[in-house]
């Protein structure tokens, strides 16, 4: 029996594109290994949103073929889908897939307490910066019926929390002649029986209409978060991002999310060091981030990316400006995340267990509907069950609860 290892870099879609081929694999006869054997097959899904991931999915396959020789290492996802010239001086790739995966569907997935269903692919946005639109290719979605089938063969496996992903989520149907859109999707996913949370990975700010909201509002499984990439709060930079919105939009945008439904949390994406960008444009960022209060935020220093339109911008910012721009960044989101945790001492909220904590075999993790993580005392027989408990404290990250039901 031949067997096969998997490394996954990136994006949500792309662990689920990873999950499809798994299962193709599986279902041929192939046994996964785990991380003390030498497989006969490497597979790596790489990633190429930054030049730190392509030089990472580089690392890794090199890395594949120096543990075994021997074996086949296998290259898809962004980085071979464009860039595969990139990969041609690595000696021991076997094969590599130059294919967007849109699969029919998977069964499980692997190694996970809640599960990825990618229901669209492709953008058509093309930001200045961004690589993406001309790697993953026209917008696509997957129809109703089988987001539908998919999901509910995905509850049956045992998951209670499905998380609906895309590379722009909020784009779902406008390929499709019916007419249907995301808020459809989670109509129809409302009424399977077992599924006891739905949520959503990143959705662009134009794509936060009032129905979804209102959706969000009503909804007793539609998860009380909204991941809104923001990456500038200067209005100058974000128009030559090619973004659709200014930073008083983006603002009133998050404001009137958090009016409508009390208690989500927004989590956001910040780019730092687009080309031209000043001292100025770069304190409207921070302001912005004070105002939003995120509780994560996810800071990428600006690499440049052949074939963008900001490959041909002349006025780069300086490596090391950037750098001291970022920990700037982090310090104010640190501070807004402490904000907005220490916003919810004292309540009790509905904790789906993931598992034993990563720093503490005495304790048990998970996540609150709105992405809050809590950490608990450990009691057996808890992973993958949704629990009641208050939460106490801060530390470490993670906000420290505990048990008001008994279990």
């Amino acid at each position: 029996m031949k067997s096969i290892k998997f490394f996954t870099l990136g994006c949500k879609a792309n662990q689920y594109d990873t999950q499809s081929i798994r299962e193709r694999f599986l279902n041929r006869g192939f046994r996964e290994t785990d991380g003390l054997k030498r497989p006969d097959y490497f597979l790596v899904n790489t990633c190429t949103v930054t030049s730190g991931a392509d030089q990472k999915s580089r690392n890794i396959i090199r890395r594949c073929v120096k543990v075994n020789p021997k074996a086949k290492v296998i290259v898809t996802g962004c980085l071979a889908e464009k860039d595969w010239g990139q990969l041609a001086n690595i000696r021991g790739i076997g094969l590599v897939i130059k294919k967007s995966f849109f699969p029919e569907g998977i069964s499980g997935f692997s190694g996970h307490t809640r599960a990825f269903l990618k229901i669209q692919d492709g953008c058509a946005n093309f930001c200045a910066y961004c690589k993406v639109a001309l790697v993953r290719g026209s917008q696509r979605s997957k129809r109703l019926q089988q987001v539908f089938k998919e999901a509910k063969a995905l509850v049956a496996c045992g998951y209670k929390e499905i998380v609906l992903t895309g590379i722009c989520l909020g784009a779902y149907g406008r390929d499709l002649s019916s007419g249907q859109g995301l808020v459809d999707v989670l109509d129809i996913l409302e009424g399977i029986e077992g599924l006891e949370r739905i949520r959503l990975s990143s959705i662009e700010a134009g794509d936060v209409s009032l129905k979804l909201i209102n959706r969000m509002g009503q909804s007793k499984k539609l998860c009380r978060h909204l991941h809104i990439p923001m990456q500038s709060g200067d209005d100058r930079i974000l128009m030559r991002m090619n973004r659709k919105y200014t930073g008083k939009k983006y603002q009133e945008l998050v404001a009137g999310v958090k009016r409508d439904i009390p208690g989500v949390s927004i989590t956001t994406d910040c780019l730092v060091g687009f080309p031209g960008e000043s001292e100025e444009n770069f304190e409207n960022t921070l302001d912005l981030v004070r105002k939003i209060m995120p509780l994560n935020t996810h800071i990428f220093p600006y690499s440049s990316r052949s074939g963008t339109r900001a490959a041909e911008f002349e006025d780069k910012v300086e490596p090391k400006l950037i750098r001291q721009r970022c920990m700037r960044l982090e310090k104010i989101a640190a501070e807004s995340r402490e904000k907005f945790m220490k916003s919810f001492t004292g309540k009790t909220e509905l904790v789906l267990i993931e598992g034993v904590s990563n720093d503490d075999a005495g304790l048990l993790e998970g996540l609150t509907d709105n992405y809050l993580k809590v950490k608990l005392p450990f009691k057996p027989g808890l992973a993958n069950m949704v629990v009641r408990a208050k939460l106490k404290t801060i530390a470490g990250g993670s906000l420290v609860g505990e048990y008001v039901d008994k279990y």
